[in-house]
């Protein structure tokens, strides 16, 4: 009878046994059927947020590329400016209407002033003005750039204005 006992405590013990390692291999089936999922709609999510980023960022080199090109373009148109009006003289238009004349004390004729008085600037005056004319127009295009830049920047939603 004692090894009836025995018999029956060891099949109940290898029964319980084998159940609770039946439980455990389910619950570990379970947890990794779970993580296999969690992992392939990590991988899909990543795929698709690498696919935007992908198009967002070639969208980017478009929108730089055409800046960039704008800003030769405009440059060019500058420095063709530039080149054009390198042999024009300015004139001071408030300049050439007066006379310069002036009286002597012991004669009554008028005595004009021999110096040019066409209106025309020195030739120093002429290339002072020139150059920071040159110079301003570079900078607005600068500026033009930087702000076209920002604007595109913003479209694209990588800098948020508020």
């Amino acid at each position: 009878m004692i090894y009836a006992f025995a018999l029956i405590a060891a099949v109940s013990f290898a029964s319980g046994f084998g159940l609770s390692h039946q439980i455990d291999k389910a619950q570990i089936q379970y947890m990794q059927d779970g993580i296999a999922a969690q992992n392939m709609e990590a991988t899909l999510t990543l795929k698709a947020l690498t696919e935007q980023a992908d198009k967002e960022h070639q969208k980017a080199l478009n929108a730089t590329q055409q800046l960039e090109a704008a800003n030769v373009s405009t440059i060019n148109a500058i420095n063709s400016q530039r080149d054009n009006f390198k042999s024009k003289r300015l004139y001071d238009t408030h300049r050439a209407r007066s006379d310069r004349t002036a009286a002597k004390a012991s004669d009554t004729s008028a005595i004009t002033d021999t110096s040019t008085n066409d209106g025309q600037l020195s030739d120093q005056i002429t290339e002072f003005l020139k150059s920071e004319a040159y110079r301003a127009d570079e900078v607005s295009a600068y500026a033009t750039l930087c702000k076209n830049y920002i604007s595109t920047l913003r479209d694209l939603d990588y800098v948020k204005l508020e």
